[in-house]
């Protein structure tokens, strides 16, 4: 059969697709029979078995599954998992029912030229009922829709209401200045969280600094922030690692935009690492992005899937962004690069430290631990739980801010020649 009716690395795509997101396997539409090769047929059985038994779609029980029935070929499922995953699975499986049809089509036709009908009635019949099934086989490309009346009505659900809050099922954005707080704040986020949800798990992927750094901070949040006990968090907030050498060190994230693409590869194994985690946060943006950060197109190819993936597990994802210099103390976004980045957040905050004077940049020292909270962008109602659209909040340790203060206040007159060391008030 040549390959007019089959195409096996759409098979291997479509495999390694719901292997790496065992979800899509309940939405894929498949068959065993859509597949070509004997041995992606044995891999999709495998699957609807340990999907119908409710045990993990991964590799390892694949192999067990196939090993135990003799029909496991290493070579054939090594092609499978180095295979990239696919976005637009849909497209995938409509062609290779396409391929499956006319498979089936071919066979009906030899399978006529060798019956011989005593009445062509019975071949009428046999061929109508062929057809139908052969129709079956179709994806459709209609769109579904359902009456309003059908469907449950919801309200968004916030986190953190009385503090920042944060919607779960979509993506979140806070934006600030480097060296705003915005590690700090994630830790403040990730255990707060933990306050309300002492069972859940959250992961802090801070790649900016090193994990032993974060480790220190975290304690003390817990402590001298947050005046709470650091045993209440140390196993419920995680970061990212790898093992180098025995040692560990932190997880630095793999760019997600490669040469103008999504790579959906890289995003699949994030994806199936961090899942079971309720609240994530990424920071900052441009370590998992990669791309031009003035590109619409390309931040569009980065926050759809990420969108996806909040969404359908129902998570509270967060993305840390670098915020423009402006202090115009209006409600407008700040956040750079592309409007897409924006478009995606269904909320945004600003960080803002507290200034005396913000046109000339002098900073409170009385307030140095102390950040302005902006809301800059509100799609699902966020303000309504808070009462306002701006807060300020205690973020950093109020001893070691104030000192950071002094020195930054201090260096900014000494670049500009004054050599004035600024006024410590007690």
């Amino acid at each position: 059969m040549n390959e007019d009716f089959y195409n096996l690395a759409f098979e291997r795509s479509v495999l390694a697709s719901i292997i790496f997101e065992p979800e899509l396997f309940k939405r894929s539409s498949l068959s065993a029979d859509d597949f070509y090769l004997s041995a992606h047929q044995n891999i999709y059985k495998a699957m609807k078995d340990l999907n119908d038994q409710d045990q993990p779609i991964d590799e390892e029980f694949i192999r067990v599954w196939l090993s135990e029935r003799k029909m496991f070929d290493e070579r054939v499922l090594v092609e499978v998992i180095t295979s990239n995953p696919i976005a637009n699975l849909h497209e995938y499986i409509k062609a290779m029912k396409e391929f499956a049809q006319r498979r089936a089509l071919w066979k009906l036709g030899i399978e006529l030229q060798k019956q011989q009908f005593l009445k062509p009635s019975d071949g009428v019949d046999m061929i109508e009922a062929a057809l139908s099934s052969i129709k079956d086989m179709r994806v459709g490309t209609g769109i579904r829709t359902i009456p309003s009346g059908d469907v449950v009505a919801r309200e968004p659900e916030f986190v953190l209401k009385h503090w920042l809050p944060l919607p779960r099922g979509v993506v979140s954005m806070i934006s600030a200045e480097g060296g705003s707080g915005k590690g700090w704040t994630a830790l403040q986020i990730g255990n707060r969280y933990i306050d309300e949800n002492p069972y859940d798990k959250v992961c802090l992927w801070l790649s900016e600094d090193d994990i032993g750094i974060n480790t220190n901070r975290h304690k003390l949040v817990s402590s001298s922030v947050m005046n709470s006990l650091y045993s209440n968090y140390k196993d419920s907030v995680h970061f990212p690692i790898v093992e180098k050498n025995g040692s560990i060190i932190g997880e630095r994230p793999k760019p997600l935009i490669v040469n103008g693409k999504f790579d959906y590869h890289a995003f699949y194994r994030m994806r199936q690492s961090l899942r079971g985690f309720r609240m994530i946060v990424l920071d900052p943006l441009r370590s998992f992005y990669g791309g031009d950060e003035n590109s619409n197109t390309e931040a569009n190819l980065f926050m759809g899937p990420l969108q996806d993936w909040a969404a359908e597990d129902d998570i509270v994802l967060v993305l840390l962004h670098h915020s423009n210099k402006d202090k115009d103390g209006s409600f407008k976004s700040k956040s750079r690069g592309a409007s897409a980045f924006r478009d995606a957040a269904r909320i945004m905050y600003e960080i803002d430290k507290i200034y005396k004077s913000p046109h000339i940049g002098e900073i409170d020292l009385d307030n140095a631990h102390m950040r302005r909270f902006k809301m800059t962008k509100d799609n699902l109602g966020a303000m309504s739980v808070l009462g306002r659209y701006e807060i300020t909040h205690h973020i950093t340790p109020k001893d070691s801010a104030r000192a950071t203060a002094v020195h930054v206040e201090y260096q900014y007159k000494k670049d500009d020649m004054t050599f004035e060391m600024p006024e410590i008030r007690e």
